[in-house]
């Protein structure tokens, strides 16, 4: 038998969520750059190409996963606020990031997959804007703060 989960102290919880931030960056920025690197194909530049299977899917991917994410993360960020528990609070939002960063994250595979299939650093750009928008979304204690509109004993025990 499992003991039971102890949430962790936001503090913790924080350096968490840098962590499997940076593990996600990470991991897109090592496929491009690997992706790029063996370079099967030839590589193209062609932002005009609507012949290509991929030259709407992916940028309406990249368009929805941005926008979805951002909106689920409101949302579930927005419930957040009437808990009175900052641990659960913390647990909320940790899940709501991840939501966020998973969905740009699986855009960004899916351009860089793209890319590789066609050689066209079109879906390679796409993909680098995911990964900048991924970066900016980076979870610091103040902006977890503010996105919970934690008080001041919040704030402390956060580490804001």
């Amino acid at each position: 038998m499992n003991p039971p989960l102890v949430p962790q102290n936001p503090a913790a919880a924080v350096k968490t969520m840098k962590i499997i931030h940076g593990a996600l960056l990470a991991g897109q920025v090592l496929f491009a750059g690997v992706a790029y690197a063996t370079g099967i194909k030839a590589v193209y530049f062609n932002a005009r190409d609507t012949k290509d299977v991929f030259f709407f899917v992916a940028p309406l991917l990249a368009f929805s996963s941005i926008v979805v994410g951002f909106f689920l993360f409101k949302q579930l960020t927005g419930r957040l606020t009437e808990k009175t528990d900052l641990r659960s609070k913390i647990a909320g939002y940790q899940a709501a990031f991840i939501t966020r960063a998973a969905l740009l994250e699986g855009a960004s595979l899916f351009n860089i997959v793209a890319f590789m299939l066609s050689g066209n650093l079109f879906y390679l750009l796409i993909s680098v804007m995911l990964m900048l928008i991924l970066l900016r979304s980076r979870p610091t204690a103040n902006r977890i703060a503010d996105d919970l509109q934690l008080g001041y004993d919040g704030k402390a025990e956060l580490g804001a």
